[in-house]
């Protein structure tokens, strides 16, 4: 009786290390099986905070679906001659895809269109002019100006001095985001003046801004550029310490940095437009997944809102605001 129970033990331990030797090697065959992905993610402009968002999504994806990322910023603002270099770069370095901003809506067609022959491509924010099929993650930029637009009209505004910065429209969604505050505004008797803000030699739209502000007869000012915005508020808060009339200038803008919400509770900016920038990031590094094995896309719409001192406490646009805070 006693042999026989000790012989039980034994064959019932040996069938548990043999379980789990099973299990061991099936973990390492699948993780020896799991690929890793290099995926390049080259931007439009210097590393600043209105990248921290998308680069926030970009992780998430990455430590989902096993991708190394190689996060590239520009040395200069919206350089063409620098996005061709790191494309090229990028390929011979090996990358498995790439997710650009193109800096240029025309010029960067054909180093795109040459990249995409050696690996998948995937935009982010802004679109080339081609005719190849590019998978693009983007709000509707269009949509998002003419909200904009409404949000001005909302606000009783139907005779006022509007001046519409027009810098950056090399880019499309900038140019987008024109095209849409502008088809509305064309149907008002509001007075819209096109202006370019200079950028001085430290790369700053301040002064620039200081000059447009200085000018007695403008009402609102309008800028689809983040740091622009950023700007403009910055001189409109100084301004007022001087002369407080101008705190009547009204602003409204697109982006969402802590600078632009700090305005925004200030009462400096009036609103400002924003898109799911952590979708952005998470749904680039999916597709540019997909697209390398070979995977049908989804097309994936990115949510863009209207955020003003009134509605952003809203339990929704504190998530889009601070998507930090869990």
């Amino acid at each position: 009786m006693r042999k026989r129970r000790k012989q039980t033990f034994i064959i019932l331990f040996l069938l548990l290390i043999l379980s789990f030797l099973l299990l061991l090697s099936d973990t390492l065959w699948h993780e020896k099986d799991k690929k890793n992905y290099n995926i390049s993610v080259i931007t439009r402009g210097k590393n600043s905070e209105s990248l921290m968002t998308m680069r926030q999504g970009i992780d998430q994806a990455a430590s989902e679906m096993n991708v190394n990322i190689s996060f590239i910023t520009l040395s200069e603002e919206n350089s063409v001659l620098e996005q061709q270099q790191l494309i090229d770069r990028e390929i011979k370095n090996k990358a498995d895809a790439i997710i650009i901003s193109p800096t240029d809506y025309e010029k960067m067609v054909k180093p795109i269109e040459s990249a995409m022959k050696k690996v998948p491509v995937i935009l982010f924010d802004s679109k080339v002019d081609s005719d190849a099929v590019l998978p693009s993650i983007s709000c509707d930029n269009y949509k998002l100006g003419v909200s904009l637009a409404e949000e001005i009209i909302k606000n009783w505004h139907e005779s006022s001095n509007i001046a519409v910065i027009k810098n950056n429209m090399e880019c499309s969604s900038i140019k987008e985001r024109y095209e849409g505050f502008m088809s509305v505004m064309e149907k008002t008797n509001n007075n819209c003046i096109p202006l370019e803000v200079e950028m001085d030699k430290q790369s700053s739209y301040y002064n620039g801004a200081k000059k447009l502000l200085e000018d007695n007869n403008i009402n609102i000012v309008v800028a689809f550029d983040t740091s622009i915005l950023e700007s403009v508020a910055k001189v409109k808060k100084d301004l007022m310490n001087m002369d407080k009339s101008k705190g009547d200038i009204e602003i409204y803008g697109t982006g969402s940095t802590s600078n632009i919400i700090s305005f925004l509770e200030d009462n400096i900016i009036n609103t400002t437009a924003i898109q799911n920038e952590f979708n952005v990031g998470y749904l680039s590094v999916k597709t540019a997944v997909n697209k390398i094995n070979g995977r049908n896309i989804d097309n994936n719409a990115i949510s863009s809102t209207v955020i003003n001192r009134k509605n952003m406490y809203s339990e929704e646009n504190q998530r889009l605001l601070f998507p930090f805070i869990r």
